[in-house]
């Protein structure tokens, strides 16, 4: 009934091997998957123009927020502007701060890689920060105001203002049109570095250049080129 020893011998060896088999198999799919790299910037402070991408004037500091998966025990940041990279574990690490001084127009590439008990993601890289000359910056100023003030109009479906606006710094209150103000059409709301001077049917048509300090206004030239280096 029990069967021959032999018998017994060959049973237990073909047990032997198939767990043998097994075990490398059961190994393989308790791993630790490797993490996935991910993240997102977000505006601190400096002079600020856009939402998003992050756009201003230097210095301007942007904090980085970790929205990687996986188990993670290290993360490295690389900010694409030249500086260090940084690398390591705590909160100074997965969600930093970082001040961009230099000006580039194209944007920096952010670049994040993080590590586990599975191994290190591939990198993840991103164009969240944009810092602006000081020119590019007062264009950029100038088209915000024309636009706000564009789409003030076009939503209470009219094509002149209440009066003529003297200065408009960006402020509320002094650029109307059907009971709507132009300032809540701002994409970033903040004081003007120039003011600016509005027709009744929403044309700036003059400026005054008041802190931007490289650039001048030119009434006179062609709308889209009204600012120019000193």
């Amino acid at each position: 009934m029990s069967g021959t020893p032999a018998r017994k011998v060959i049973a237990f060896s073909a047990l032997i091997a198939i767990i043998a088999m097994l075990v490398p198999f059961s190994v393989a799919c308790s791993k630790t998957p490797r993490p996935t790299a991910d993240f997102s910037g977000s505006y601190v402070s400096g002079v600020r123009l856009l939402v998003e991408p992050i756009a201003g004037t230097a210095p301007l500091t942007v904090k980085f927020t970790d929205q990687s998966t996986g188990e993670i025990t290290s993360w490295r940041w690389n900010f694409g502007d030249g500086s260090k990279p940084i690398e390591g574990s705590g909160e100074e690490y997965q969600n930093p701060e970082h001040t961009y001084t230099t000006v580039n127009s194209s944007g920096f590439i952010v670049v994040l890689t993080v590590k586990g008990p599975g191994g290190k993601s591939e990198p993840t890289d991103k164009t969240v920060v944009t810092v602006l000359s000081c020119s590019e910056a007062a264009n950029s100023e100038l088209n915000q105001a024309r636009q706000a003030i564009k789409d003030c109009l076009t939503a209470v479906g009219i094509s002149t203002l209440v009066a003529e606006a003297l200065g408009w710094d960006g402020s509320y209150g002094k650029v109307m049109a059907g009971g709507r103000d132009a300032a809540d059409y701002l994409g970033v709301w903040r004081s003007f570095k120039a003011t600016y001077n509005v027709d009744q049917y929403g044309t700036i048509t003059s400026g005054t250049d008041v802190s931007w300090g490289c650039i001048w206004w030119n009434p006179g030239a062609a709308p889209q080129a009204r600012w120019g280096a000193l």
